[in-house]
């Protein structure tokens, strides 16, 4: 029988977020007992470093230059088929609950699931409807205010189960959880777990514009960064929690048996990592490592896999589960194949295919982006533990990851050698996998939607 599969992203969790994967701080739980359980991949990385490319990624099962999706161009072309609507035709009962506009039927995410909820929404069926200002106010002013649409999303997948569960078919379910985005304003209780008073009152006053950081137009010292990751935990404690509720009741109702779960997070984060707050602006490992398990002991004995893997195998993985296959060829390949390594095993790539502009356009006029090399796009490769970072403008910088896991000394001139052989096999890859040609323009946001996008810091 093939099994039922469940997808968790947790929106900007980085690596090293999760204890179970070395956040020193204990705020992770559910997360580290399930990781007990499950296949661990230390060494995977995403496709993208923001929300919409690396969704559209897992989604598809290609890189950002093989889909196209960008802050630009913001649409998934229908030629390209999807997780969900390969899943469908494979007889599966689809559903998502997404937490942020990104993912979801203005930019072409929710195709191929039967039910999307879009849980940034007031009637979570409206996801398509024109999006009112008052609607925002609303649900800012008055539904959320204990959290960003964690409790929502347990909520909803309880009502699916009881009201339109099929039990003559497997399931997909995915779920996306935002709570740990900017601004960081966990629940009460969760950062005072983590702060004594005063150091709590001096973490909730420092700022978190992060383009005003970043424009230069203010000043933050190392302690206002260690108190916004100290919020920042505490909001991943928060979503742990939410985490083990989700859970206890799939248990209940039968929903984990034959069921694989797949646990990650889009992309990560910086709190000042680089000179960088949120998640633009680099392809860097505080961004690009993220944390992946997947539990489904039957097939995926529990414990390290070593192998660099990324989003990209996740689509693979899923249709042989569903002994189904994709009528394209794709890049990455089944996790499910023990110590055979996949055929990306050898290297990773990350992309970031369109700079981030508009905010500083809009509010921050008379900073230059470029001052600070804010209007760059970047291809990176990883090979062995080496990272090369590369940028439309042709600058590159080559990390040693395994001395050097925050990327801070650039050896591109002292290994010359190492930095050409990894900069031919970034080309190699790119002539293999020429960008995607648009079959036609995105389609036009609402501007009220488009004003809620900006809330999130993308437009």
């Amino acid at each position: 029988m093939r099994p039922n599969i469940i997808l968790i992203v947790l929106d900007c969790v980085r690596f090293d977020g999760i204890h179970a994967f070395g956040n020193p701080r204990q705020v992770s739980p559910t997360i580290d007992r399930l990781a007990k359980r499950s296949r661990r991949y230390p060494q995977a990385r995403s496709a993208a470093v923001w929300t919409l490319p690396s969704h559209a990624s897992m989604f598809t099962g290609l890189h950002p230059r093989q889909h196209g999706v960008n802050v630009d161009t913001r649409w998934l072309d229908e030629r390209i088929p999807t997780m969900a609507e390969l899943l469908a035709n494979a007889g599966y009962q689809t559903v998502a609950f997404s937490t942020n506009a990104w993912v979801g039927p203005h930019f072409g995410l929710d195709r191929g699931f039967e039910d999307f909820f879009a849980l940034w929404r007031i009637i979570p069926s409206m996801g398509n409807a024109p999006f009112p200002w008052w609607e925002k106010a609303l649900r800012k002013g008055l539904l959320e205010r204990k959290d960003k649409g964690a409790q929502k999303l347990n909520r909803y997948v309880q009502t699916w189960w009881r009201k339109k569960r099929d039990p003559t078919r497997p399931f997909f379910l995915f779920g996306l959880y935002l709570d740990p985005h900017l601004p960081y304003r966990p629940p009460k209780g969760y950062a005072e777990r983590l702060l004594d008073p005063a150091a709590l009152q001096r973490a909730r006053a420092a700022n978190q514009d992060a383009w005003a950081y970043m424009a230069g137009e203010v000043t933050m010292t190392p302690e206002d960064f260690r108190g916004l990751r100290a919020l920042y935990d505490a909001e991943i404690a928060y979503v742990d929690d939410k985490l083990a509720e989700l859970f206890a009741f799939l248990e209940h109702v039968g929903a984990l048996e034959n069921t694989i779960v797949a646990l990650t997070a889009d992309h990560g984060e910086n709190i000042g990592e680089h000179g960088l707050m949120d998640h633009q602006y680099c392809v860097c490992d505080t961004l690009a490592h993220i944390p992946l398990l997947l539990h489904f002991p039957s097939m995926l004995p529990p414990g390290d896999d070593p192998r660099p893997v990324q989003h990209t195998d996740l689509l693979p993985t899923f249709l042989e589960l569903a002994q189904t296959s994709a009528p394209i060829p794709l890049p990455g390949s089944s996790l499910l194949n023990g110590n055979q390594s996949p055929t990306n095993a050898t290297q990773q790539i990350i992309q970031y295919t369109a700079p981030h502009r508009h905010r500083f356009a809009r509010r921050h006029p008379r900073f230059d982006p470029s001052s600070k090399g804010f209007d760059r796009t970047y291809d990176a490769i990883v090979q062995q533990g080496y990272k090369l970072i590369r940028s439309n403008r042709g600058e590159e910088w080559l990390f040693d990851l395994r001395d050097d896991p925050e990327e801070i000394v650039n050896l591109a001139e002292k290994l010359p050698e190492k930095t050409s052989q990894l900069a031919a096999a970034l080309d190699v890859w790119l002539h293999a996998h020429p960008p995607l040609s648009q079959a036609a323009p995105p389609p036009e946001l609402d501007e009220d939607l488009q004003k809620h996008l900006r809330g999130l810091g993308y437009l």
